[in-house]
C-alpha cells in the first residue's frame, strides 16, 4: 500500500458520462460515484414499491424467509458478522421493482460501465444479485473484505492481473453518510501484489451518497460497511452485482422469476438473469444455455 491510494479522492461524476472515461477512473481507483442515476421521482417510485415488501424480512438475519422464519443457526460468527447484526437484506429487487429494473438495470450506460471492469457485451453480463441493504442505527462496521474472494481464489483470478470477475453498483435509495454508516472503500487496493493484504479502516474513505446516487466499484477493491452511529437514520442502498455471461450468480433466476413476467422484461434484463442463450465469443444469438441445440428464447417464446 502507498500514502497515494491511502489518501486519493473519491472521483465523482454524472451517470452518462463517456464510458471511456469512466473506464479510465475505475481501472486507476477501482471505484467512482456516478452522480444522478435516478432523479429524485424514480428514487421516491422505486422506495414505494420497496417498502411495502421490505418489512417481511427481519433485521439481522440473513437466513429468514419472507415470513421471518430462520432456515438455519447462525452459529459461525462471521456469517453472523458479515451480514449485520443491525442491517436488513432483500434479495431479487430486479423483479420486486419495476423502477429499478428498467430505469437503472436495464440503462445502456450502466451496461457499458459495467463492461470496464468485468468485460462483456454490454447488456449481456449476469445480474450476480440484486438486494436492498439497509444498515440500521446501533450497526457495526463491517470487517473489510474483497467481494467472492474466496470463491475465486481457485481459479487465479484473485490477483490484480485479470480483470475484475464482479462489478458491483450501490444504488443510494435515502441519504448515506458516514454516520448513517457508508462504505469504506480502500481506492488502488484492487491493484495491490499481495491479495492476502486486507489493509486497515484508518485507510479507508466514507462513499458518501445522495439519493440517486450510485457507487460502482470492482469487487477486487477492498470495502466494508461502515457503523451507523445515528439514533434515528436507516441508510438504503440497493446493491447489484454483475460477473461475466457464463458466470453463475448469486441468486438462482430462472427458479425464482416467473417467465410470463419475465416475457415483458427489457431483453437486457431476460439476458441478465438468463433467459437467453448465452454468447461464448460475441455471437448473437449465443452458442452457449442452449435447449435442442436451439437458442433458449426460442423454447420460451420471448
Amino acid at each position: 500500500m502507498t500514502v497515494e491510494t491511502a489518501t486519493r479522492e473519491l472521483v465523482r461524476m454524472p451517470f452518462g458520462t463517456d464510458p471511456e472515461v469512466i473506464g479510465e477512473v475505475l481501472q486507476r481507483d477501482g471505484g467512482m460515484v456516478l452522480t444522478g442515476a435516478l432523479t429524485a421521482e424514480e428514487v421516491a417510485a422505486a422506495n414505494a414499491e420497496i417498502d411495502p415488501q421490505i418489512g417481511a424480512f427481519r433485521i439481522g438475519s440473513f437466513a429468514a424467509d419472507v415470513n421471518g422464519v430462520t432456515q438455519r443457526e447462525e452459529t459461525d460468527e462471521t456469517l453472523e458478522q458479515y451480514p449485520g447484526m443491525r442491517t436488513r437484506h432483500m434479495q431479487h429487487v430486479v423483479l420486486r421493482s419495476k423502477t429499478i429494473r428498467e430505469r437503472f438495470i436495464a440503462r445502456k450506460e450502466l451496461g457499458e460501465y459495467v463492461a470496464k471492469l468485468t468485460p462483456a457485451t454490454p447488456g449481456t453480463h449476469t445480474l450476480f444479485a440484486s438486494n436492498v441493504i439497509e444498515i440500521h442505527p446501533g450497526e457495526i462496521a463491517q470487517t473489510l473484505h474483497r467481494d467472492g474472494g474466496e470463491m475465486f481464489r481457485d481459479a487465479g483470478m484473485e490477483n490484480a492481473n485479470t480483470p475484475a470477475y464482479l462489478t458491483n453498483t450501490l444504488l443510494a435509495l435515502s441519504e448515506s453518510t458516514e454516520e448513517m454508516g457508508a462504505t469504506r472503500i480502500l481506492l488502488g487496493s484492487h491493484l495491490w501484489e499481495d491479495f492476502n493484504d486486507w489493509g486497515a479502516p484508518e485507510d479507508t474513505i466514507a462513499v458518501e451518497l445522495k439519493p440517486g446516487d450510485v457507487f460502482i466499484y470492482s469487487a477486487k477493491v477492498i470495502h466494508g460497511g461502515g457503523a451507523n452511529v445515528t439514533k434515528d437514520k436507516v441508510r438504503r442502498l440497493v446493491a447489484n452485482a454483475f460477473s461475466y455471461p457464463w458466470m453463475i450468480g448469486e441468486e438462482a433466476w430462472p427458479f425464482v422469476a416467473d417467465l410470463e413476467e419475465v416475457k415483458t422484461y427489457p431483453v437486457e434484463i431476460q439476458n441478465m438473469l438468463k433467459f437467453r442463450s448465452i454468447s461464448y465469443m460475441g455471437e448473437e444469438p449465443g452458442f452457449m444455455w442452449r435447449k435442442d441445440q436451439r437458442p433458449l428464447q426460442e423454447f420460451l417464446n420471448l
